[in-house]
């Protein structure tokens, strides 16, 4: 069965990744220049207390 949403998805992923020649430290270093240009607030999750069932 086709999945169109998937396949959406996975090209949006593949597009990225070559646009970063595949390099996870490059991505991840031009995603964080990004969120320090447009002043978005990031999550601080540090100070949560995690809760096991």
């Amino acid at each position: 069965m086709k999945n169109e949403v998937l396949e959406e998805l996975w090209e949006s992923k593949d597009k990225i990744a070559k646009e970063n020649h595949y390099d996870v430290e490059l991505l991840a270093k031009k995603l964080r220049e990004n969120q320090k240009e447009k002043k978005h607030e990031g999550i601080d999750l540090s100070n949560r207390e995690i809760y096991l069932t």
